[in-house]
């Protein structure tokens, strides 16, 4: 056994079973497609799911892979032991109704103790297997040759896989003899036990039978095989280290830590925490950004701005001052790019998203900082000693405001934190998560109602024509699958038809199904949409407008040109829009989601800021250059290499083929794409962006139109000009603007001489109502009611009573503009040195009237929602004032 290098360990494992007849796959993105269980790849076998159950046909029923995954579930482990990580790589080879035992068995000795691989001593390696898998035991000791006493039989909690209902089995560990220095001494010591000596290296999962999840297991008549092997546990094996942080790529971004810190690692076990956490944590945030997630308050988006803004507080801890997570980004890829090239390939874009998260969080945190700063304060006021729970999750919840660090602070003032409480807050959320997860089918093994075919997949032949002949291959009803369906006095909805070919694009990739026809000798069907199911069959949801359809009919299908060339306008100019985005606004655009139909096209892309009119302007003209350019549009397949070499862009997180379609502008915008497109740019006929929005923190999102639509928005929006030139008795449509700033300033003046009357009304009134006003305590209360008032107008004359009185005054007006009840109280300075206060007198009177408001002590307004208790609260001013006075 001899030390290798953690990226060569990884391409000899793939090499090995590549010998074996498998087919060597990249990894998949850590998010899954079509799993609503898995918030992000945990395992090597999860991206695989619908091979393991038959659902989709797996290019090769040999495959073996090394998967990028994360797991979040004891993050806040992570750091304070070594053992933890967020982010690992899991190699596997796997079976789909394959090989099994017999083969699966040996392979994996072979390569753990042959020279010509590992070179493991044997001697340190033990297997347990599950307490009734006797054909496993008799494989490892009679065919492999492995001694009694180095194996092991353990139960179902630790030698069993099985989630809920479906395929499941016995496993086989193989666990690898640390020595007794990492032992706990204790003499029943051995594989399965919770110390650091025997550490399991290989899982072998026998996928043999299939649970109905209430206990009773059936013989799966094809059994599968699924292993998984920690890449950076093999590593701390050949390595001959403690643990991952000590693996040799993960230990090169430790040393970037401990440089930018200016600490050395082992030196002090509350700076070790914190270098962990941050090397551990930069790992899985590169990736997950690699594979297109962003931060946000929710899903994974949440999981990756967690992690960002652990590792930057852990940053603090250590003294860094300023930005330091971009610089350990390029650290990481350079460790790993090798084996993910996408990592280079991204990272501008990578560095970017942690950038500007870190600068977010720096300003999060100080604002944490005020808030707590604040209750403190109040704390101290109100001679309290304990910060409730509520209060520290709020911080932790809202700010990123770490619990350790809120009570550090604290302490400082001599308060402590009700930590129990905020514990019992944090669990309230885990179970509100959870209840969540139960809602979107946890199991993730479910089934589509096609699922049960077993003809071939639909051919598409849209690409070439849209008009062909296809055989009906099944039919349903929405609810079963049948023979036929007919007509009754009506047309009959929701008739679902898959054919063996057809000229109709299915829904996907952000384009919208197309439209059009199904005729046959007995039949008439409208065609409304298509999916793809994950067999490959093609569904029609169909209107049958007339007569019969049933399986085995020969239908024509015929393709709505109109609605399939308009989508096509927006879709090729969707790509050209990319390229210009690109070229204005710099590289880190990316799509992050896109919809076309027949009316619009909408570009979701990565962008941290408004794009500027200028800037739109700017997109705008460059797409439009390109349309009268009169480009052609070449769409070709090709090896997946050689569209690389051609610089052809790919959609983050998307898992391509070894053939790929690629649909290139000349050389000037060169994407991978599946969907339909024009055949020179000049079909488009023209752009026109319509709006820019943002959709989610950094994701802008900009809807624009083309060729007919264009046309139809521009005669629509000439319409409106001069419906609005008649309005305004402009002479022309140019003089609109003029008229209208010239009716705009008639009204500005207008406005400003109601103004004028209504003080001088107000100035009348307020005469008035002192002379009637009511005197409690020596304080003047001015009480009254005005209907078609506005607050403003009350605002005015509160103004005027506090200006003109010399003796304490209280003023308690009420108004109404016919929408809102509002209540304005002013309190002048001498009524002030009495002890009353507006904000406190608004509160208590406005309540009489449901409503609630408040103020300075000078000056307060509310609210009112009962219009029959105004009375009511202006006759109870004097009591209030009596009470609240000194």
């Amino acid at each position: 056994m001899q030390w290798t290098g953690l990226n060569e360990l990884r391409e000899k494992y793939l090499s090995f079973f590549e010998g074996k007849g498998h087919l060597r796959l990249g990894s998949f993105p850590l998010v899954p497609k079509d799993d609503p269980s898995l918030l992000l790849i945990n395992s090597g076998m999860a991206p695989m799911k619908k091979w393991f159950l038959g659902q989709e046909e797996p290019p090769r029923h040999r495959v073996t892979t090394c998967q990028k995954c994360i797991r979040t579930p004891d993050i806040e482990r992570v750091g304070i032991t070594a053992r933890h990580g967020t982010f690992f790589e899991m190699l596997g080879n796997f079976s789909f109704q394959d090989y099994f035992k017999d083969e699966v068995i040996p392979w994996a000795w072979e390569f753990l103790t042959s020279d010509e691989w590992m070179a493991i001593p044997k001697d340190k390696l033990y297997i347990s297997v599950y307490l009734d898998d006797d054909e496993a035991y008799d494989i490892w000791t009679q065919k492999v040759g492995i001694a009694p006493d180095h194996m092991v039989r353990m139960g179902k909690e630790d030698n069993f896989w099985e989630h809920g209902s479906g395929p499941c089995g016995p496993c086989s560990e193989i666990y690898f003899d640390r020595g007794p220095e990492y032992g706990c001494g204790k003499p029943t010591c051995g594989p399965g036990c919770d110390c650091d000596r025997y550490m399991e290296i290989w899982n072998l999962v026998f996928s043999q039978f299939d649970s109905d999840g209430k206990g009773h297991y059936e013989r799966l008549p094809k059994p599968n095989i699924d292993t998984g092997m920690g890449l950076e546990r093999l590593a701390c094996v050949m390595q001959g280290v403690g643990n991952l942080f000590e693996v040799d790529t993960v230990q090169s971004v430790l040393h970037h830590v401990e440089h930018i810190a200016g600490k050395t690692y082992k030196q002090n076990e509350k700076t070790d925490v914190s270098i962990r956490v941050i090397t551990d944590h930069i790992r899985s945030c590169t990736f997950m950004v690699s594979d297109g997630i962003l931060p946000s308050n929710e899903g994974r988006g949440y999981v990756l701005r967690r992690l960002l803004r652990r590792a930057a507080r852990h940053g603090r801890l250590l003294g860094i001052q300023g930005p330091f997570l971009v610089d350990l980004v390029e650290t990481v890829i350079q460790s790993s790019e090798s084996a993910y090239p996408e990592l280079r390939e991204h990272a501008a874009y990578i560095k970017k998203v942690v950038g500007t998260e870190e600068a977010n969080f720096a300003r999060t945190i100080d604002a944490g900082m005020n808030i707590l700063t604040g209750l403190i304060d109040a704390m101290e006021k109100a001679h309290q000693h304990i910060l409730s729970g509520l209060d520290a999750f709020k911080l932790n919840d809202t700010f990123g405001f770490p619990l350790d660090l809120t009570r550090e602070i604290a302490a400082e003032q001599g308060i402590q934190v009700d930590e129990d409480g905020f514990h019992a807050e944090m669990t309230k959320q885990k179970e509100r998560a959870r209840a969540e997860r139960l809602k979107k089918n946890i199991s993730g093994w479910s089934a589509d109602l096609f699922g049960e075919l077993t003809t071939a997949p639909t051919v598409f032949t849209g690409y070439d024509t849209l008009t062909d002949t296809g055989v009906v291959v099944a039919l349903s009803d929405e609810e079963t699958l049948t023979d036929g369906i007919s007509t009754d006095d009506q047309a009959k909805e929701g008739v679902l038809v898959v054919l063996d070919k057809t000229p109709f694009y299915a829904e996907m990739g952000g384009q919208v199904a197309d439209h059009g026809v199904l005729s046959g000798d007995n039949c008439a069907l409208r065609v409304l949409d298509v999916k793809k199911t994950p067999k490959g069959y093609f569904v029609h949801t169909c209107v049958l407008e007339n007569g019969y359809v049933r399986v085995g009919d020969t239908l024509t299908a015929q393709v709505d040109k109109e609605y399939r060339w308009a989508i096509a306008r927006n879709h090729t100019a969707t790509h050209l829009m990319q390229a210009a985005l690109r070229e204005v606004l710099g590289d880190h655009v990316h799509q992050a989601g896109s919809y076309q139909d027949a009316h619009v096209t909408r570009f979701d892309f990565t962008h941290f800021s408004a794009v500027t009119p200028e800037e739109l302007a700017r997109v705008e003209k460059i797409v439009n250059d390109k349309i009268y350019d009169s480009m052609q549009v070449d769409v070709r397949s090709m090896a997946l290499d050689e569209a690389k070499k051609m610089g052809a862009m790919a959609l983050f997180g998307e898992k391509y083929g070894e053939i790929v379609r690629v649909v290139d502008v000349c050389g000037w915008s060169t994407e991978f794409c599946g969907g339909t497109h024009v055949q020179n740019t000049a079909q488009i006929g023209g752009f026109k962006i319509i709006s820019e929005s943002s959709v989610a923190a950094g994701i802008r999102r900009i809807e624009a139109v083309t060729g007919k639509n264009l046309l139809m928005r521009a005669n629509t929006n000439e319409m409106v000009l001069r419906s609005t030139a008649a309005a305004l008795k402009a002479n022309n449509v140019a003089d609109v603007v003029a008229r209208a700033e010239a009716v705009m300033a008639e009204n500005k003046a207008m406005h400003r001489e109601l103004d004028n009357m209504k003080a001088q009304v107000a100035a009348s009134r307020v005469q008035s109502l002192f002379e009637a006003a009511e005197e409690v305590g020596g304080v003047k209360i001015v009480t009254a009611y005005f209907a078609g008032t506005t607050g403003d107008t009350l605002r005015g004359m509160c103004d005027t009573l506090r200006e003109k009185a010399v003796k304490p005054v209280v003023a308690v007006l009420v108004g109404s503009d016919g929408a809102k009840i509002s209540m304005a109280v002013a309190v002048n300075k001498l009524a002030q040195e009495k002890g009353l206060k507006a904000g406190s007198l608004v509160k208590d009177l406005s309540a009489i009237a449901g409503g609630k408001g408040g103020g300075k002590p000078d000056f307060a307004m509310a609210g009112l929602k009962d219009p029959n208790k105004i009375d009511e609260a202006l006759h109870a001013a004097a009591g209030v004032v009596a009470q609240q006075m000194n």
